[in-house]
């Protein structure tokens, strides 16, 4: 039916868009295409757009569709299934899903780097102090640092846990902006004595990358002290790309 009327209008379908251009109706090529191949359905209003241009310039008899003939067809076009509506609506039942997902995980982030700073000055306060022998280095300083370290471990873990990957990786990039060089580097011995290697290099990647190259360095060398030479070598590639 739409193929019948564009003939009316012009021979190409640029020709056919500029005849319905004084209607307000400036349809683009690719989509009078659309129409007529039946890929989508157009509006009513373009409808009765195209059926009043064709009778004006070829006449009523020449077009030989009523404008209740042509309305009835685009009803009867508009109640066809989709074939991929199903599918189309599965994947937005799936987004949606994930999306509620997101944003509770996003609600307990928010939560959670509100009492962040809180948690970490508290855990710096509370540990005991050690004895600090010169030639051990400040052992004092090291407790606090895995303190602080582990508060974020156990939030990183629970998100992850809780399958919520996202979470955890955002969680862990709000942490790197929030924890000393130090306190990074015992975080990542942390989370290899956990078992989190995945979390533990995703944390290698967003501090060598996010944070100013005398942090990184000073990370680094805090987990050579450790004896992570490969954590450290891998932080300072991140920070190099």
């Amino acid at each position: 039916m739409l193929d019948d009327l564009y003939q009316h209008l012009g021979a190409t379908l640029k020709e056919v868009a500029g005849a319905l251009a004084p209607r307000e109706y400036k349809k683009h090529v690719s989509e009078l295409s659309r129409y007529r191949s039946g890929q989508r359905v157009p509006q009513r209003g373009f409808v009765i757009a195209l059926h009043q241009t064709a009778v004006e310039r070829a006449g009523k008899d020449a077009v030989g569709l009523s404008l209740d003939d042509v309305l009835e067809v685009h009803v009867a076009a508009e109640q066809r299934p989709c074939q991929v509506c199903p599918d189309l609506r599965h994947r937005i039942r799936r987004l949606r899903s994930r999306h509620r997902l997101l944003m509770r995980a996003n609600r307990r982030l928010l939560e959670s780097r509100a009492g962040l700073e809180a948690e970490l000055a508290d855990a710096r306060k509370e540990t005991a102090p050690l004895p600090v022998p010169p030639q051990q280095g400040d052992r004092q300083q090291r407790a606090y640092d895995v303190a602080a370290a582990t508060q974020i471990v156990a939030m990183a873990a629970r998100f992850d846990g809780e399958e919520s990957s996202e979470a955890a990786v955002a969680m862990l990039r709000e942490s790197s902006e929030v924890l000393t060089p130090l306190e990074s580097a015992a975080s990542l011995v942390v989370l290899r004595q956990e078992h989190q290697d995945q979390l533990a290099d995703t944390l290698i990647q967003i501090y060598g990358r996010d944070r100013p190259e005398k942090q990184v360095i000073r990370a680094a060398l805090e987990l050579h002290e450790y004896g992570m030479a490969d954590d450290a070598g891998a932080m300072l590639r991140a920070a190099a790309r």
